[in-house]
């Protein structure tokens, strides 16, 4: 089982571009605030990022991309010199043909299912990928390209193909940072290849009767040991681990499917209906009714 994919499929990445302009002249930047993960991708030119507390910027250039996983606040510009508090941010200057403009793209990552989500928390703050990184994965700069190319072109189709290319662009992006950080956190976890192991079965078969000890015989360690290891790289008990994303697909199912409070307890693991109800209300401050009745709801709205 591919534990990040699963955790992306099951709490549903979407993506969309929000902003593609050229900059001229003196301008500035900065999205943060919506309380949405942002990107920006240069396209063309070269700009300056800005974040509180670092003194020095960060040169940017034509295909570099910049993820803010958490919102965290920034600005880019035209200037290493950040700009003042009272200088607009957002707002392209008329185009002027004879000076030397700055292409953006800038788009948001969200999730539909806003719960607890390990993968968005243990990205850090800012996510900085220049073109010239040498990444050696296949693709890695071209996909920014088409990107690109799809939005300045406005083809028949390309909203659609805009926003699945942002997605791509973010799970290549999470993926590359999976690679170069297997030491932190829940990163940590997934390339351990202990509790990686024990993660990936999990999510593979999260209705089976688990314990601290059946997971540490996978694992091949001693009980102590393995939930010492895995608190310590995933941020919470094991057990508690498998209780989050059991509620994560209980929830799921009450949103997707006509499901029984008994039938979606069986499919995450609990025998008894009322325990699990109990552990639901317990995880969500709401009980199963709730989630059903959202379902409902979105189907009213849907089908006027």
């Amino acid at each position: 089982m591919d534990v990040f994919s699963d955790i992306l499929r099951t709490l549903r990445l979407r993506a969309t571009v929000f902003l593609h302009a050229c900059f001229y002249g003196n301008w500035a930047v900065d999205t943060s605030g919506d309380k949405r993960a942002t990107f920006h991708m240069v396209v063309r030119g070269g700009c300056w990022l800005h974040l509180p507390g670092q003194k020095a910027p960060i040169a940017l250039t034509g295909g570099d991309l910049i993820v803010f996983p958490h919102d965290a606040e920034h600005t880019i510009s035209n200037s290493p010199t950040p700009p003042p508090a009272t200088f607009p941010r957002n707002r392209p200057p008329p185009q002027d043909q004879e000076a030397q403009g700055v292409t953006l793209i800038c788009g948001y990552f969200e999730f539909e299912r806003h719960q607890w989500n390990p993968v968005l928390e243990a990205l850090p703050q800012v996510m900085v990928v220049h073109e010239q990184s040498g990444t050696g994965m296949p693709f890695s700069d071209s996909l920014g390209r088409y990107l690109a190319y799809e939005v300045e072109t406005e083809q028949s189709g390309g909203e659609l193909l805009v926003d699945r290319l942002s997605e791509i662009l973010f799970i290549h992006v999470v993926r590359r940072h999976l690679a170069a950080n297997r030491g932190e956190g829940f990163i940590a976890a997934l390339a351990d290849e202990r509790i990686g192991r024990v993660l990936s079965r999990i999510h593979a078969a999260p209705a089976e009767a688990w314990s601290v000890e059946s997971m540490a015989e996978l694992a091949g360690q001693s009980r102590s040991a393995f939930s010492s290891r895995f608190t310590q790289l995933a941020g919470l008990s094991p057990m508690l681990y498998l209780t989050r994303w059991r509620m994560t697909l209980a929830n799921e199912r009450f949103l997707t499917t006509a499901e029984s409070v008994e039938q979606v307890a069986e499919k995450v693991g609990y025998q008894s209906g009322i325990a699990f109800a109990k552990a639901f209300k317990r995880h969500f401050g709401y009980g199963p009714g709730a989630a059903r009745r959202a379902r409902l709801s979105e189907e009213t709205v849907t089908e006027a």
